[in-house]
């Protein structure tokens, strides 16, 4: 039987002055009022955010599968309706952790898991959830990622969501750019590529790469942070069918 104190929805919120976006996915910009519904923030029973995750339904957040290694589904909190870490939002505590059958720890491949809330997440204007994409998506798409991940390696969680447009880029291509990483980028991961500059950081991971508000890619795993070289997301079609089998 599950403890009140993890069950409960609760309102997570702190007395502080107005927020400032003066942090940000590097290179990004901050993201407006109800721009990603979809968006969670992953965080500890002390309230702090470990990494993204997308509303899938009323009860299921996908996420990674690095994210809730050696967490507990009814010690961490999936907090949606704010675009601030530091301002009231309605956090769900777990109940479970579905780790997708082929994550391999060292790869990072299929590095997704499904987060199931003990109580039904209550949809409002701001809180809505999205769907995965089923097509396999082509080099030259072009995306929109949000997060409240590091400016810069070594530097804290971004207090503002923020989010910025990323490049697909062919697989090939993304082996020959990460050198002996390369080998890591399967049929199953996806690579994005801008400029250098502007990508993804620290804390970044499980969120969602989205097009025409659908989910094409869940951040997976970077070279800190933002050095020019690609970052990798597990393909939204790829996962696809096991997430639906699930929720």
């Amino acid at each position: 039987m599950y403890l009140v104190g993890f069950s409960l929805i609760c309102l997570i919120g702190v007395t502080l002055a107005i927020p400032t976006a003066d942090k940000r996915i590097v290179g990004g910009f901050p993201a407006e009022y109800g721009e990603a519904p979809w968006m969670v923030s992953m965080r500890s029973s002390l309230n702090v955010h470990l990494c993204g995750g997308t509303l899938l339904n009323q009860n299921f957040v996908l996420t990674t599968a690095v994210c809730m290694e050696g967490r507990l589904a009814t010690n961490t909190m999936a907090v949606v309706g704010s675009r601030f870490l530091n301002t009231q939002a309605a956090a769900y505590y777990g109940t479970q952790t579905i780790t997708h059958p082929q994550y391999n720890q060292n790869t990072l491949e299929f590095n997704v898991a499904l987060f199931r809330t003990f109580f039904n997440v209550i949809f409002t204007d701001i809180v809505q959830p999205i769907q995965l994409n089923a097509n396999f998506t082509s080099a030259g798409t072009r995306g929109r990622m949000y997060g409240w991940g590091a400016t810069e390696s070594g530097d804290g969680n971004s207090n503002a969501l923020q989010t910025i447009n990323l490049n697909v880029i062919d697989n090939d291509v993304c082996r020959d750019s990460l050198g002996s990483d390369g080998m890591r980028v399967t049929a199953s991961t996806m690579c994005t590529l801008t400029r250098e500059g502007q990508g993804l950081c620290t804390n970044d991971a499980g969120g969602a790469l989205v097009v025409d508000f659908s989910v094409i890619g869940v951040a997976s795993w970077k070279i800190p942070c933002a050095t020019g070289r690609p970052d990798v997301f597990v393909r939204a079609s790829a996962i696809r069918d096991w997430v639906v089998s699930i929720i």
